[in-house]
């Protein structure tokens, strides 16, 4: 499996990626410190995931602000180029563990405030992995809604970004590999192809309030998004 940190929202890691990373300390941790702190709550946490072109992070700072939720992107910056180094590197252990550590210290940095929306969750780490070796190994299931385009969808908006992206046939795979994880976990799947921004945003809202069960003051519409 090719390395997946090409464009979108993740992380520039073509800037990242020049400074040393040293993955041994995450290497040397076991399984119970990163996998699910004792002290880490995922009450009133909600994941929004998907492939790169699929608005997502428009979409997961729209909600945070309709919601009066912290945002927060467990991805970005030297976690994410250190997944992508332990994807590339074919280190199954590593990529579970750094998924884990990030999406806990994302959730860790907002303390008992919430809720709290997740720009990118589990689904980012199990995309690249098997099935066979992330779901019976992963503990961290924050509740997660998929914003997912179709391939053409997502090429198109990939080609408006003045960023590189690779073949079609490598985001062919990532946009079913999301799906099916998406599928099999009972998630809900947003089509952020047919619908605008702020289309989407309201989608997102209204099933994040369902997840979290938890109901704003206001009724969020699609102009307030």
């Amino acid at each position: 499996m090719t390395e997946h940190a090409s464009a979108d929202d993740w992380t520039d890691f073509e800037s990242v990626d020049t400074q040393p990373i040293d993955l041994q300390p995450f290497l040397n941790l076991p399984f119970s410190a990163t996998f699910g702190s004792p002290a880490t709550s995922l009450a009133g946490v909600i994941g929004i995931d998907g492939h790169d072109g699929t608005g997502k992070t428009t979409i997961a700072r729209g909600v945070a602000r309709a919601l009066g939720a912290s945002y927060q992107s467990p991805f970005a910056g030297e976690r994410g180029a250190l997944l992508a180094r332990a994807n590339r590197a074919g280190d199954h252990d590593a990529v579970l563990r750094i998924g884990s550590a990030a999406l806990t210290a994302a959730i860790d940095r907002t303390g008992p405030a919430r809720p709290v929306v997740l720009d990118r969750s589990w689904m980012t780490v199990g995309s690249l992995m098997t099935d066979e070796d992330f779901y019976d190994r992963w503990n961290l299931w924050v509740p997660t809604i998929l914003c997912w385009s179709d391939l053409p969808t997502t090429l198109e908006r990939l080609r408006q970004r003045d960023k590189p992206t690779e073949s079609a046939a490598w985001h062919e795979h990532y946009i079913e590999r999301y799906r099916c994880m998406a599928e099999d976990r009972g998630c809900v799947i947003i089509n952020t192809g047919r619908s605008s921004d702020a289309e989407a945003i309201a989608q997102v809202v209204d099933e994040a309030r369902r997840l979290l069960k938890w109901s704003a003051s206001e009724t969020v519409r699609p102009e307030q998004a």
